[in-house]
């Protein structure tokens, strides 16, 4: 990124934070500074800031709206989505600043796949989605950092439940996380005050009501008129990233119901082995429903942001996600948009729908290691308004920091990605019980019999045959199971409910690539360094010494061992060698 900074500050602050600005060569095209009353003012840094700005509004990226049935770009399509709009509960990829001359108030989509965390001091609020971003701010205006050593000792666990930010706390004691579901209110008086507002995510899922039939159909209906409308905008190219499993072949299946197939190219990963199933899967469904398979893109001329992808990555991910995105800092297709079926996780789950003792039960750890994740998680759980205790606690977790972060790679390069199974009233559907009790009435023991057909239905409402091909792995749906479950619903989708999805703004409106200033604070932090294990490696070791404590340190000695492993002895490239080699890297936001 930087995708956003937002700091409402004092007079006082507003010129040290000026000639912070100025030492890291931001552009005046990326910043905007405006009065707020007659103490303060709001700064905002990002690409093209004015782009994203009107009247006191700022909007950066996609909101997704199927309550609406409409996907919004840019601010011009945030302003022209029907009111009242809760704006906590828009799904998409943004985020948003708004203020007047009593308050700024600071969202990001309900799902939080785009990052928002804070920090404070003397004369002055910020918000951003850069860890490193705000840790340098605060340096800059004389303020300390302390390392967090249980979030580290958290993060450094090898699986999925440690992959990315886990709960409202970051690696830096002074900077917090808002929550999914959740945003951040400045007030501006005597003194500036900040707090989170908006409804915890889980109490959205978990008292949300739904019949469930509709919802599906409803949803289903979305997804259809979705690839249909972004189908047809001009000049740009629609991809769908398509593989041999149930989630992408859902928005598959939309496109053929909708007939926007032919407006959609669909492509299929064949590059290395390991793909090799999925790409048969893909080119059997080409074959028998008579779509083009991986055709030559035309989506303009590619655009080389001349950025290190190493600094790329340190002033997004870094802390929050561990894997190392982009691989360059050349958008091969700027005008595409990107369709995936990513987000089939706030439905369907991904974690074993268990509560937080079934999470950490068995993991052979360290104790202190695995105090620490256990703390960890049930902060996360607690912060999204769930019990640890529930039976579908585990899911919740996912669905408030997994399930977003997990699709958000790409949002330094581009703010303009659609998941369309990333829904909320989905994610309503799979956690309602299925026991016949109320929501909350002993959900330590609730049962959620059905949690994983939500896909299916999807598939059977929208294409009945395509939901009866093969999968990779040899899998299958059963006919006659899948004809009852439709019979269930209602039947197959009819035309009069394939309501039209309006496209509000354009994306041409998005500003896409990251602001000078988190490139320039990361080549100066030392991440300037090329992605190969005879860099990473050392830069990680000289880095070590920088972590205060001595059970965190020799944690993330095994991490460099591990990063070390997959890179040298396994040869796999940075980008395919797991988590020990962002996390391992990562260590320079502490080295001075």
């Amino acid at each position: 990124m930087v995708n956003s900074l937002v700091v409402v500050h004092d007079r006082a602050v507003g010129g040290r934070l000026a000639a912070w600005l100025d030492a890291h060569r931001s552009p005046a095209s990326e910043r905007f500074t405006t009065s707020l009353d007659r103490r303060r003012s709001i700064t905002i840094v990002s690409r093209d800031v004015r782009a994203s700005i009107s009247g006191s509004t700022y909007m950066r990226g996609t909101a997704m709206s199927p309550e609406h049935g409409a996907i919004a770009f840019g601010v011009d399509g945030w302003m022209r989505l029907p009111q009242p709009l809760d704006e906590h509960g828009v799904a998409g990829e943004f985020l948003l600043a708004a203020w007047d001359r009593k308050r700024v108030r600071i969202r990001h989509d309900v799902f939080g796949s785009v990052a928002l965390m804070h920090t404070a001091g003397p004369g002055f609020v910020a918000a951003s989605d850069s860890l490193l971003v705000l840790d340098d701010l605060r340096r800059a205006l004389g303020l300390g950092s302390t390392q967090h050593p249980e979030v580290l000792l958290a993060r450094s666990v090898l699986n999925s439940h440690a992959a990315q930010q886990l709960s409202p706390d970051t690696a830096i004691r002074e900077i917090g996380w808002v929550p999914a579901g959740r945003g951040l209110e400045i007030g501006l008086g005597l003194r500036l005050t900040t707090r989170l507002d908006g409804v915890p995510l889980a109490e959205r899922i978990v008292d949300g009501r739904a019949d469930r039939a509709q919802a599906l159909r409803t949803a289903a209906a979305f997804i259809a008129g979705g690839t249909a409308a972004l189908a047809g905008i001009p000049g740009w190219w629609t991809d769908l990233q398509l593989s041999g499993g149930y989630d992408s072949r859902v928005i598959l299946a939309g496109a053929v119901r909708s007939g926007a197939i032919e407006g959609i190219h669909v492509s299929s990963a064949s590059g290395v082995a390991a793909q090799a199933e999925d790409f048969r899967i893909a080119r059997l469904l080409a074959e028998r429903s008579g779509f083009p398979l991986n055709e030559p893109p035309d989506a303009g001329a590619p655009i080389d942001l001349g950025m290190n992808p190493a600094t790329i990555w340190a002033a997004s991910l870094l802390g929050i996600y561990d894997r190392l995105m982009p691989a360059t800092s050349v958008r091969e297709l700027p005008r595409e948009l990107t369709l995936t079926g990513l987000g089939a996780g706030v439905l369907k789950g991904g974690w074993g729908w268990t509560d937080l003792d079934g999470i950490v039960d068995g993991l052979e750890l360290a104790p202190e290691r695995l105090a620490a994740l256990r703390a960890q998680i049930g902060a996360g759980m607690r912060a999204i308004g769930a019990d640890p205790a529930w039976r579908d606690a585990s899911e919740l977790q996912y669905a408030g920091y997994r399930n977003g972060l997990h699709g958000a790679g790409h949002i330094g390069m581009h703010m303009t990605g659609v998941r369309l199974l990333q829904q909320l009233p989905l994610a309503v559907v799979g956690h309602l019980r299925s026991d016949g009790l109320p929501a909350r009435q002993g959900r330590e023991r609730a049962a959620f019999a059905d949690r994983d057909g939500g896909i299916a239905d999807l598939l059977a409402l929208l294409h009945r045959d395509l939901a009866l091909m093969p999968y990779e792995g040899g899998r299958s749906l059963d006919p006659e199971r899948l004809d009852r479950r439709l019979a269930a619903l209602g039947g197959a989708l009819r035309d009069d409910e394939l309501a039209p999805v309006r496209i509000l703004g354009s994306p041409e409106a998005v500003p896409a690539g990251p602001a000078v200033l988190g490139d320039e604070i990361a080549k100066r932090r030392g991440f300037d360094v090329e992605l190969t294990a005879e860099a990473i490696v050392p830069a990680a070791e000289g880095a070590l010494a920088a972590i205060d404590d001595d059970v965190v340190r020799d944690a993330y000695e095994e991490q460099i061992a591990h990063a070390r492993w997959k890179l040298v002895t396994k040869g796999l490239p940075p980008h395919h060698a797991g988590y020990s080699t962002p996390r391992a890297l990562g260590l320079l936001l502490f080295a001075r």
